[in-house]
């Protein structure tokens, strides 16, 4: 017999949803044992099954009725394939099918996640569904729900020459090259952005694209043939848009009335307002362009939100970041932050605040930034602030998506 370490015994009284998953992968590592130290006798592996497998595992199978059978000459009862397959029936019990498929269609890739490991988990589930078509079902899903846009292209124009085969060549090949792009330093496929100025941000009407946030007409907000370009608003006193349109902040328009009035007098008992009194508003980018960044050592994508200059991110991407190890600093459950959505009179719920290393590239800089956590956020904003550190904010120009590397220090407390 070969000098091989034992097996680590089967845990099992951990978690009793993950027990059946843990027993299997148990049992392939026991069976590759019994082939590597050349144990064929059927006795031999029940007691190499039951020494291994520890303590716990015995007191179970010297539980289940039938499982245990005494050795018979000239039988043709293999009482090792008797003890496995009691015992699969102990830790594995029959599922409903309907629920593993459901459970299968739930399958997607994750942000930054490797194909091949996205691979392995929609083989592992449609092992369970009982599939007549296996790999037609693992195309379909692969499809719906791979990260990148380019592979989906190709799978929808080999149309019903496409086979998983192919598939997995293309997915393999496309993060090859993006992995060689890398290393020259040169960023993936581009998106290009769209960035407006702040005062002419469209909130009033978001069912036409075509209407004007300056004066409300049917074009682009950035017409030069708009009548408001030239305009003085009556209400902020800036230039560039009707008064019935006007966006502006409370306090720019009190500062810009200072500005214009010099000779009027302000109250002397007048107090300043508490910075916890101050109201800072949340803007949103049109489109679904966004840009591949490296927060706390992990991939997420953002979305440039140049009327803010504060970093948001939604909950249930700050659950996903805490899974993937995220790294922080300086981590708060109460900022001192009241946030509405821009045009809304609500405010939003901010669960906590961090600070962390932020990058989209390794020629770009790699900057430390605040981002505040809020309670059912829909999209993950990277402030204008940040933006325009990082490089790949300019006001008044395209804005391209690059990808990069980056590092912090570890606290979760929400």
């Amino acid at each position: 017999m070969s000098h091989l370490p034992p097996l680590e015994p089967l845990d099992c009284d951990g978690d009793p949803a993950s027990v059946g998953l843990r027993w299997e992968k148990w049992k392939r590592a026991l069976e590759l044992y019994l082939i590597a130290t050349n144990v064929t006798k059927a006795e031999a592996k029940r007691a190499v099954l039951l020494h291994m497998g520890g303590l716990s595992l015995q007191e179970i199978y010297y539980n289940i009725p039938g499982a245990h059978l005494e050795t018979v000459a000239n039988s043709d009862t293999d009482i090792f394939t008797v003890a496995i397959n009691k015992l699969d029936e102990y830790f594995a019990p029959k599922q409903s099918r309907v629920y593993e498929r459901h459970l299968f269609r739930l399958i997607k890739q994750e942000t930054g996640e490797k194909f091949d490991k996205f691979l392995v988990r929609l083989r592992h589930q449609s092992s369970k569904c009982k599939f007549t078509a296996p790999d037609e079902n693992m195309i379909d899903q692969i499809t719906e729900k791979c990260e990148s846009a380019k592979l989906r292209k190709t799978i929808l124009t080999l149309g019903d020459d496409v086979t998983l085969d192919k598939i997995i060549s293309e997915a393999n090949a496309l993060e090859t090259v993006n992995r060689q792009l890398n290393n020259f330093g040169l960023p993936g496929p581009s998106k290009e952005i769209s960035v407006n100025r702040l005062e002419t941000r469209s909130v009033k009407n978001k069912s036409s694209s075509n209407s004007c946030s300056r004066c409300s007409g049917n074009h682009p907000s950035d017409s030069k043939l708009c009548p408001a370009r030239d305009k003085k608003c009556l209400k902020c006193g800036f230039i560039g848009h009707y008064r019935k349109q006007c966006r502006t902040r409370a306090y720019k328009r009190k500062a810009n009335d200072n500005v214009s009035k010099p000779n009027q007098a302000i109250h002397p008992d007048k107090k300043p307002k508490n910075k916890s009194d101050e109201v800072d508003y949340i803007f949103h980018i049109e489109g679904d362009d966004t840009v591949k960044c490296i927060l706390g050592n992990v991939g997420i994508e953002m979305l440039i939100d140049s009327g803010s200059k504060y970093n948001i991110i939604g909950d249930e991407t700050w659950r996903v970041l805490k899974s993937k190890k995220i790294r922080v600093e300086n981590q708060t459950n109460n900022p001192d932050k009241t946030f509405k959505a821009y045009g809304s009179e609500n405010p939003l719920t901010i669960l906590g605040a961090f600070d962390a290393t932020i990058m989209v590239n390794s020629e770009f800089p790699t900057v430390k930034a605040t981002f505040y956590v809020v309670k059912n956020g829909t999209r993950n904003l990277l402030g204008k602030d940040t933006a325009i550190k990082l490089g790949v904010l300019k006001l008044g120009i395209g804005v391209n998506a690059v990808d990069g590397v980056n590092s912090g220090t570890n606290y979760h407390q929400w």
